[in-house]
C-alpha cells in the first residue's frame, strides 16, 4: 500500500539544495529520516544534486544513506527520454 505524506509547492528556485530542504523537513516531521530505502526520480540533475544534499543530511545526524547506492530511475521516464 503507498501512501501520500506530503505535498507542498515549492517556492523559490528548483535546485537540488532546496528540493532537499523540503523533503528533510517532511522526513523529519514524520520521523522517518532514519528510515529511507531509496528514492525513485527522473534522470533530471537537479535531482542528483538534491540526493547529495540528502545524504549530508543524514550522515551529519548520524544516519548511514548512499545517494549512489538510494537512486532508483524512473523508467518510464528513461524509456521517453532516451
Amino acid at each position: 500500500e503507498e501512501v501520500l505524506i506530503d505535498f507542498r509547492e515549492l517556492l523559490g528556485e528548483h535546485s537540488g539544495s532546496n528540493m532537499a530542504d523540503i523533503v528533510w523537513e517532511t522526513l523529519k516531521k514524520f520521523g522517518i529520516e532514519n528510515r529511507i530505502i531509496a528514492f525513485v526520480m527522473d534522470n533530471a540533475t537537479n535531482n542528483d544534486t538534491m540526493i547529495e544534499a540528502i545524504e549530508l543530511k543524514c550522515h551529519e545526524e548520524g544516519i548511514q544513506f548512499s545517494a549512489q547506492n538510494a537512486r532508483i530511475r524512473c523508467m518510464p521516464h528513461t524509456v521517453h527520454l532516451a
